[in-house]
């Protein structure tokens, strides 16, 4: 009797063992989701974060397709959709938006895929508020970057403009800034952005509807047809018609972008007046070497930099840098430097750039001017002397290094004080291409040229690129190709690919133009000869 009550026992202790195992199995946490997600980044406002009710077959989960959430982790998708936005945290008011089918549609289209959603959308915000370090923007670009790390984003989709009635007029030129911000930011120059029109609202619409006029891989989708529940917010119905209009043009954008890799084109050699290296290290100038091998670069010239390794300390360094160039004469060539208040006087600085010039300087930069305005006396000593031994200045802008206003009529200044010194913009000088400084000073100044190195450049750039195009034909003779690349990025072939190369080959600049910017302006301005001329 008792052999049975203990076998009794074993039996029951080894079933409840067995139990919560078995329940452990069934409850355990879903899998997360798998790589290589298709992302869409889902921006704007409340029409895209969704007021319509959710309809009873519209509540379930989302098969293949995840949610990033307000801890940048994925979940199982399901509506709202835009439950998780750090922008707009009432979730009460979020229901169904049109982010719902597209993302059916789009699966529809392709059942091997998975999708990942970004959605961030905030009522009530006028355009203006989605630009620079602006909590909405920050916010979408921080977790479509976070969003990255498991997949490719393949596109943007915009509802907005519903704030901005009363001041339609502008509405398209600041859209395409938000696409080029967006493309910048995210790293991909023909990210598809599909705007969506809003209801009964002609001037809105119109603006919305030129966008693809002038930015290119965008597309719009039309309001036509489509009906209100209080007279703003679209019904369930039509946010459905809605996102499946969405996903039509998302898939004709996508059906149009190249799927080739970009490869530097092959018709001619590069030369590079942009470069930075450690150039007093063993090794500093072989890297420069491999990577002018690998993007097709017949020619660079390499700028010091104010760190240890880049710009000699001392007349020992000086020499060993002197050593690491010769073996690349006439392939890297070197800029001298020095910075402001280094030296007392001009003439002490004519001094130091002729013996610079004699041991093969061809050009002086990258000059920072750090805190200074642009034509801080401290700076005009300097160009005074490189105008004085014939050294062309390639400068830096930016918020506190050789500081501008709008307009930059201190770099006007300087170029009418110095009209023999060549001189070369870099980085935000760009910047104010919209106010039209920059073509004007170009078309003003024969002594003046800018440079394309830099991420600022193509970011103002492929804004609009018919703009684009028509600014480097008729700047052709003062534009130099070059890429600001240095010690810390030669790796980064993708990014270079896209910026220094992709770019300017869509444009589909005529032959000569392509020839002068790429190479033909830097030998020109800094007066470099082929080996035996």
């Amino acid at each position: 009797m008792k052999s049975n009550a203990y076998l009794c026992f074993l039996v029951l202790c080894a079933l409840g063992l067995a139990v919560p195992h078995f329940y452990a199995e069934q409850t355990a946490a879903p899998a997360g989701p798998p790589e290589n997600l298709h992302l869409y980044l889902l921006i704007g406002e409340s029409n895209m974060g969704g007021r319509a009710e959710i309809p009873a077959d519209a509540g379930d989960i989302i098969d293949r397709c995840y949610l990033l959430n307000d801890k940048n982790e994925w979940e199982p998708a399901r509506n709202p959709l835009n439950r998780h936005s750090s922008v707009d945290k009432d979730l009460a008011l979020q229901k169904l938006g049109p982010g719902y089918s597209f993302v059916r549609k789009m699966l529809e289209k392709d059942k091997n895929i998975s999708i990942g959603l970004i959605v961030s959308a905030s009522g009530d915000t006028k355009i203006d508020a989605w630009f620079g370090k602006s909590e909405l923007y920050w916010a979408a670009r921080k977790h479509a970057k976070a969003a990255m790390r498991h997949g490719t984003l393949k596109g943007v989709l915009w509802h907005h403009g519903e704030s901005d009635k009363a001041d339609a007029e502008g509405y398209c030129d600041k859209l395409q800034t938000l696409v080029g911000n967006l493309r910048a930011d995210l790293n991909d120059l023909s990210l598809p952005f599909i705007a969506g029109q809003i209801h009964n609202d002609p001037a809105i619409n119109a603006q919305i509807a030129k966008l693809p006029e002038t930015t290119h891989s965008a597309a719009f989708v039309s309001a036509e047809g489509l009906t209100v529940s209080d007279g703003t917010h679209f019904d369930a119905k039509s946010q459905m018609i809605l996102g499946e209009r969405y996903a039509e043009q998302m898939v004709r954008l996508q059906t149009s972008l190249s799927t080739v890799a970009p490869k530097p084109p092959a018709d001619l050699k590069f030369i590079d007046p942009h470069v930075h290296a450690m150039s007093v290290t063993p090794l500093g100038l072989r890297a420069v070497a491999k990577w002018m091998e690998e993007r097709n670069v017949e020619r660079c010239i390499v700028s010091p930099l104010d760190h240890k390794g880049s710009r000699p300390q001392n007349e020992e360094e000086r020499e060993t840098m002197l050593a690491n160039f010769r073996p690349y004469k006439g392939k890297i060539d070197r800029m001298a430097l020095i910075e402001p208040g280094e030296v007392p006087t001009v003439d002490e600085a004519v001094t130091i750039l002729k013996r610079e010039i004699a041991d093969g300087a061809v050009g002086f930069g990258e000059h920072y001017g750090e805190s200074l305005m642009f034509d801080d006396p401290k700076n005009l000593m300097l160009y005074e002397a490189c105008e004085k031994v014939g050294l062309p200045v390639m400068f830096h802008i930016d918020q506190n290094k050789n500081m501008v206003e709008p307009g930059m009529a201190r770099v006007d200044r300087v170029l009418k004080m110095f009209p023999k010194c060549k001189v070369v913009a870099h980085a935000y000088w760009w910047r104010q291409l919209q106010n039209g400084a920059c073509d004007r000073q170009l078309q003003e100044h024969p002594n003046f040229y800018a440079d394309m190195s830099g991420q600022v450049v193509i970011q103002v750039l492929n804004r609009d690129r018919k703009y684009a195009r028509e600014f480097l034909i008729r700047n052709q003779d003062k534009i130099l190709w070059a890429t600001d690349e240095g010690w810390w990025s030669f790796g980064s072939q993708a990014k270079e690919m896209n910026q220094h190369y992709t770019f300017l080959e869509e444009l589909d600049l005529p032959a000569e133009v392509r020839h002068k910017i790429y190479r033909g302006n830097s030998e020109k301005v800094y007066g470099l000869k082929r080996e035996g001329e």
